[in-house]
């Protein structure tokens, strides 16, 4: 996460501060499971909402064909956007796509809440509203919350704000009381206890709402409370950086009707880490929900994971001889390089039936072929996954006629990539402005995948290789580069926590060039060729530690 002084990042990005005297709550850890989402980017992925129990909205910075914001100056990532996603009985997300109608726009969005008949909708946005944006005194647009009609198809229309938005202070993450009477909320208004509160308003008969009230100091502090929901049970969950924790902002909760007196709780491991974790939502059911987190070993910046109660048994395998079956078919598949369609020898195929049991497993050969016989007509889950490359799975149905194949085709994203016989993390390339070796935004962003990359792969050793082109002279040009290096080194073990000996720096100076652009050469190298030059890459030093 980032801490920028935009207060949007208070809502998103939250502090660097941590609490005072954390202590190692162990909390119920052995009694859940917890999963971070495949479905995950690369960027920022927060903010559950059930709408029904196979449909979800989240919020994204993933940038794909339904996302076509400009990037944030905040984070260089793209503006948050909601997405609609069907999920399986594991809490997987299975499907997704943007959300239709006029949910988003070219600015924020996250963290929505409904009414029980799904026809009205309350959810954040940044001070957009009529097609027009209302900056403050200080140019900077705030978060609002605005409200809106939902359809049956799931549309959102007639969106309206909030009464007590406004352009100098920030409104946001609303969640509606179990009666619908009462909307609780996040905002650093005046008149607050700390750098951002939760306050409560009653919606009336007529729709109208009474004044914003502050819950008090027995839930704010002079912290931040944040992202406040309400489950079936009353309880309320929030998140703080200020109530004793483990890290930045922990998860807490208490009774939602005693909220001056009832003791504030924190959840503990394992939804409480020495990083950021919020956005806890619990489905009606109380034994399974979402939250969020930045903590190591995810996939991006912010991460959503699923949270059961109850660890699953370990999976058995359960192949059974099918002769008696009046149709079967064949999966036929093939596991593939999702950039060049090669095969991916080695890749572990895992075949699942509906109730998820592994029914078949294989590493395929050169070919990467896999075949096993199953009933028609049936439902199935296919998973390949191998090191160094991004597991994923495909749902099929078995074909419907007797002993014709069912093809299958996966492709999994290799996590690295070769260059002159090495291996290096497939991040872009970390880039410096002329002359410098100052981490940029960009730049940052990338080194942190860097870091998730260590984390999930723990016994890498890292060479964090800088290059300058070729203006300027040698020896200065090799001394920039060592110094680059140096900063981007420094970077990772600073934010990942990491031994010194799992990454080092070389600097390379102008040697190693990755175009024409060396000294003397003709016609002259434009601003953005040298720049492509100017990059650090980081080189796994160690390969075999990776062999299956």
């Amino acid at each position: 996460m980032y801490n920028y002084k935009v207060f949007l990042v208070f809502f998103f990005f939250s502090s660097i501060v941590f609490s005072q005297n954390p202590k190692d709550k162990k909390g119920d850890s052995d009694q859940y499971e917890i999963r971070n989402l495949t479905a995950n980017s690369y960027n920022s992925d927060f903010g559950v909402t059930y709408i029904n129990d196979s449909i979800i909205l989240f919020t994204s910075t993933r940038k794909d064909k339904d996302n076509r914001n400009k990037r944030w100056k905040g984070n260089n990532q793209y503006f948050l956007n909601f997405y609609v996603g069907k999920i399986n009985e594991s809490g997987e997300i299975i499907s997704y796509e943007s959300l239709k109608g006029m949910g988003n726009s070219r600015f924020h969005e996250s963290n929505a809440t409904f009414n029980k008949a799904r026809t009205k909708v309350y959810f954040t946005r940044n001070t957009f509203y009529k097609k027009k944006k209302a900056l403050s005194k200080d140019r900077v647009m705030k978060l609002s919350i605005y409200i809106a009609d939902v359809d049956k198809s799931g549309e959102w229309s007639n969106i309206v704000p909030f009464p007590y938005n406004s352009t100098e202070y920030n409104n946001g993450h609303p969640t509606l009381s179990l009666d619908e009477k009462t909307l609780y909320f996040t905002s650093d208004m005046p008149g607050g206890m700390g750098k951002t509160d939760i306050f409560k308003v009653s919606i009336k008969e007529t729709g109208t709402f009474t004044y914003p009230e502050n819950l008090g100091g027995n839930v704010n502090t002079p912290g931040r409370e944040m992202f406040p929901f309400i489950a079936s049970d009353g309880t309320l969950y929030f998140s703080s950086d200020y109530h004793e924790g483990l890290g930045k902002l922990d998860i807490f909760k208490t009774d939602s009707d005693e909220l001056e007196l009832a003791a504030i709780q924190n959840l503990g491991k394992p939804f409480n880490s020495r990083r950021d974790d919020f956005s806890y939502v619990l489905h009606d059911n109380l034994r399974e929900g979402y939250f969020s987190s930045n903590r190591p070993r995810g996939r991006g910046d912010d991460d959503i994971y699923y949270f059961r109660h109850g660890k699953r048994p370990k999976k058995k395998i359960i192949e059974k001889k099918i002769e008696d079956v009046a149709c079967t078919t064949l999966i036929k598949g093939v596991v593939r390089n999702a950039a060049d369609k090669t095969p991916v020898q080695g890749a572990e195929v895992v075949i699942l039936d509906a109730k998820e049991n592994i029914v078949h497993t294989v590493k395929v050969k050169s070919d990467g072929v896999f075949s096993y016989e199953v009933p028609c007509a049936t439902k199935f889950v296919v998973t390949a996954s191998k090191s160094l490359y991004l597991p994923n799975s495909v749902y099929i149905v078995t074909n419907e006629v007797h002993e014709q194949e069912t093809p299958v085709a996966i492709e999994l994203v290799s996590e690295v990539k070769k260059r002159d016989g090495k291996i290096i993390i497939d991040v872009e390339s970390i880039y410096f402005d002329y002359d410098s070796d100052k981490i940029t935004k960009r730049a940052a962003t990338e080194l942190n995948k860097v870091i998730a990359f260590m984390y999930k792969y723990p016994q890498v050793i890292i060479e964090g290789g800088s290059h300058t082109d070729a203006r300027g002279g040698h020896a200065y040009n090799l001394a920039l580069s060592q110094r680059r290096s140096k900063s981007t080194v420094k970077y990772i073990i600073t934010n990942g926590r990491f031994d010194a000996h799992r990454i080092y720096s070389m600097g390379f100076g102008e040697t190693q060039p990755t175009n024409r652009c060396v000294d003397g050469v003709r016609p002259r190298c434009t601003e953005k060729e040298h720049a492509q030059n100017r990059r650090t890459e980081f080189v796994i030093v160690n390969p075999e530690v990776l062999e299956d």
